[in-house]
């Protein structure tokens, strides 16, 4: 093949001008495609399939070439569009190939989403499909955890740095296709073949089926011999064309790529860090990039990852911002905690890190003193803690401690109250001092702060401590009626025990709720038992109960799903399963005067191998 000139990027308006006429005349068709690992298993879904719902925060689609370009030049609107909630949808127009052979592009594949992922503190779990948009198969993946965030694939070749190709794809490229020196463009995995009509008409056909509030995309203003990459220059100026034939209301706005990187950093330390983490993610996928501070040195990614310029006009929307945290900010005169009940998704039983840590008055947590703070159990982003009281609190602030260590970070929340209003909480600070959340007044019989974005560190999400502030007293409430434990003076038998670990029936009624991986000794266990164990409290007068609390063995293992109370008059009581943690599940029932309650096993998890309890108590009230 003869050598070519690097071209120039003077013919790309007129030949997308020309592009433009021929998509609003012509149907897009697509060419024969062989069959692959996508499409010879299940066929193509419709492009409707693309249609997000649940996009109260509005909808986002970006475009853009390569499979790192929205992580380093649109990584601030990326990252709060994802947090904000937004549905987001990101097309790759390239393969990202480089030239290499299909194991380097389908690995890079992987990058964004664990960028993506790491974003939301989301597990990096994914669906892929194809889908038919334009009359061209493209490939999809959906984050399993949030299927509002997919990710469009429609592998054409990547074009270089000098826009002429690369010999593994024949040397061709959108910048050929762009100016008309091909006729047309297959995509590296053989799906479909794209003429520029067909091309400008797939992007259509993607913004009708996402339905977009904003379209980001690439630089469309610069020239091609500006020293950006060819490609991104082709990709947005086709967005451009695309955005402007796209009628619904909506904002667009492009990025600078390259050439940032002669330009003052202008993101904040906040923004930088999130930033380089999710690039770091994608290069973990990419072995032809940097994959940290140190690699990155001297390298253009190192100036990159502290930049982000828009070009032109951009008309796009923020997202709501969040209610900022002062932590200076005046405090509302009264704490209107007291009297909650604190329940959370999960919480560390067996550490002492339980819901009711979060409102403890201790701001602490690990380094410091582990058990004055509320952890999670593998915890991040849906992740949640509620409060409710028995009758409504004014509340015009709520005042937040994450977890004082480096790495388990609240990057994002939101309180909802008992009226259905909202209030979006950002980032807390990352050493556990307060955050005062301030809002319009609000009666409120509960509060709920639902995790929804964290730190790509995060293991274990939690809070130090949580406090509810009012302008006014809280309402003086009737107390609640007490509660007498009768256990005292019962004799446990069971249907059998550990006496060679010490774990006896007399262990379930010791005082102490705990037992393996906490201390063994402090439960009851019957070795190779499930359904049909039993232990019974006998006493030598009747007792008065109403309310028995049961304490499942606090290993994840062995679980109590089902059991039943049968009292010494005859009469029984179902109980439901029994939080595996070893929480409390108290079972209440019409007062009965009994000289013994058995409890006996009905169904058990899979995993039980030895059922037990670490405690068992009687009560009556009054």
């Amino acid at each position: 093949m003869a050598e070519r000139r690097r071209r120039s990027g003077r013919g790309i308006s007129a030949a997308l001008a020309a592009v433009a006429l021929v998509v609003a005349l012509v149907p897009s068709v697509a060419t024969a495609r062989p069959a692959t690992a996508d499409t010879a298993h299940s066929a193509p879904q419709p492009a409707s399939s693309l249609t997000p719902s649940g996009c109260t925060a509005g909808t986002t689609l970006n475009v853009v070439a390569h499979q790192d370009d929205d992580v380093l030049f649109q990584s601030a609107t990326l990252v709060a569009d994802l947090r904000a909630g937004r549905c987001v949808t990101t097309v790759y127009v390239t393969a990202g190939d480089g030239g290499h052979p299909a194991a380097y592009w389908q690995e890079r594949e992987l990058g964004p989403r664990a960028a993506y992922a790491g974003i939301l503190g989301l597990a990096d779990v994914w669906t892929t499909s194809t889908v038919e948009v334009g009359g061209h198969v493209v490939a999809v993946a959906r984050l399993d955890a949030d299927p509002r965030v997919q990710l469009v694939s429609l592998r054409l070749p990547d074009g270089g740095t000098d826009g002429m190709g690369f010999p593994l794809t024949g040397d061709t490229s959108l910048l050929e296709l762009s100016t008309g020196e091909i006729d047309s463009l297959a995509a590296v995995d053989g799906t479909a073949t794209y003429t520029l009509a067909s091309l400008s008409s797939t992007l259509d056909a993607l913004m009708a089926a996402v339905q977009p509030t904003n379209i980001n995309t690439l630089d469309h203003v610069g020239a091609i011999d500006d020293g950006d990459h060819p490609d991104h220059h082709v990709v947005g100026a086709l967005v451009d064309a695309a955005q402007q034939r796209y009628t619904t209301p909506h904002g667009f706005a492009g990025y600078q790529g390259y050439g940032i990187r002669d330009r003052p950093s202008n993101l904040t330390m906040a923004q930088i860090t999130d930033k380089s983490q999710a690039f770091f993610r994608y290069a973990e996928h990419d072995p032809a990039t940097c994959g940290g501070w140190d690699a990155c040195w001297n390298k253009p990614e190192y100036d990159w990852l502290s930049r982000q310029y828009a070009v032109g006009t951009p008309t796009t929307t923020a997202p709501p911002a969040a209610t900022p945290v002062d932590p200076h900010a005046p405090l509302s005169a009264f704490d209107v905690t007291g009297g909650a009940t604190v329940t959370a998704s999960s919480e560390n039983t067996a550490d002492g890190q339980t819901a009711a840590k979060a409102v403890d008055g201790v701001a602490d947590g690990y380094p410091g003193d582990h058990r004055a703070e509320w952890a999670t159990v593998g915890g991040r982003s849906g992740s949640w803690l509620s409060l409710a009281w028995p009758t409504a609190r004014t509340i015009d602030q709520v005042v937040l401690h994450d977890r004082p260590n480096g790495d388990d970070r609240v990057t994002g929340a939101t309180l909802v109250f008992s009226d259905g209003s909202t209030v979006a909480v950002p980032a807390l600070p990352d050493d556990g001092s307060a955050a005062t959340v301030t809002f319009p007044a609000r009666a409120s019989s509960s509060l709920r702060i639902t995790v929804t974005s964290t730190s790509g560190t995060t293991r274990n999400v939690g809070l130090a401590e949580l406090v509810v502030r009012s302008p006014s007293a809280a309402p003086t409430s009737t107390p609640a009626p007490t509660r007498t434990d009768v256990t005292a003076g019962a004799v446990a038998t069971a249907s059998w025990d550990n006496p060679a670990d010490g774990q006896t029936a007399a262990k379930a009624i010791d005082g102490v709720a705990d037992g393996y991986p906490g201390n063994a000794a402090n439960e009851w266990v019957a070795p190779w038992g499930r359904t049909g164990v039993a232990l019974t409290l006998t006493w030598s007068t009747a007792k008065a109960m109403d309310t028995v609390v049961l304490h499942d063995r606090p290993n994840l293992s062995d679980g109590i799903t089902g059991g039943t109370l049968t009292f010494s008059d005859g009469s029984t009581v179902t109980v439901p399963a029994l939080d595996d943690a070893g929480g409390a599940t108290t079972v209440s029932f019409p007062s009965r005067v009994a000289s013994s309650v058995t409890f006996t096993t009905t169904s058990v998890s899979a995993s039980t191998v030895n059922v037990g309890l670490a405690e068992m108590r009687v009560l009556v009230t009054g």
